[in-house]
């Protein structure tokens, strides 16, 4: 609610939605609401709204840990991996400490870079990192599919040339930027990847 008085005071002395935005990041840092739900609350002042509060939810309020809460959480994360916890709390109507728990325990998540990824990894990203070399399951995957184990020294880079050559600069062009879908990103990739010269991964890889 409080960044919601804010929100207001700032459409009340003139200032644009991105202006407002801007500000309420300066103000508060993380716990800032997210853009679109600045912009949100921006258009209904703008729209003669007085109240703060959130309107009335039609059904049962999702107040408990149920099933349908934590369903409800997992739809609204995949949708926005960058919500804080307090703004799934309130999309929700649980308590913080509640949603907390939801994301740690029955969702098994954790904060990376400002966003929600699952705790448990795949076979193939286990291998990227080195304690996980020797994985049971990565070991079991490479027997099963016959593939050869050939050591390597700890975060070697003739692990992965990728990880030196090809995907800095292509998180260069993607950073700040969100896309709209996975067709999206592929697309840019793709076309980053294509303006590179065939010599560049020669070198790189030969």
């Amino acid at each position: 609610v409080q960044q919601r008085v804010c929100i207001n005071f700032c459409f009340r002395l003139g200032k644009t939605g991105a202006e407002t935005y801007e500000m309420l990041q300066a103000a508060f840092g993380e716990s800032c609401l997210s853009r679109s739900k600045i912009f949100e609350w921006y258009s209904r002042f703008q729209n003669g709204r007085q109240s703060f509060e959130d309107d009335p939810r039609p059904g049962r309020p999702f107040t408990f840990h149920t099933e349908e809460t934590v369903a409800r959480v997992r739809e609204i994360i995949r949708a926005d991996r960058r919500l804080t916890i307090r703004e799934v709390a309130e999309d929700v109507s649980i308590a913080f400490g509640t949603c907390q728990k939801i994301l740690t325990e029955d969702l098994q998540m954790r904060r990376v870079s400002a966003k929600f990824v699952p705790r448990l990894l795949t076979v193939e990203q286990k291998d990227d990192n080195a304690p996980a070399h020797k994985a049971v399951a990565t070991n079991e995957f490479l027997a099963k599919h016959n593939i050869p184990s050939i050591p390597h020294l700890p975060y070697s880079p003739d692990l992965a040339p990728c990880d030196f050559f090809l995907f800095p600069p292509l998180k260069k062009t993607m950073k700040g930027r969100r896309f709209d879908d996975v067709e999206a990103l592929q697309a840019n990739a793709t076309r980053q990847m294509r303006a590179i010269r065939k010599s560049d991964y020669q070198r790189c890889f030969f």
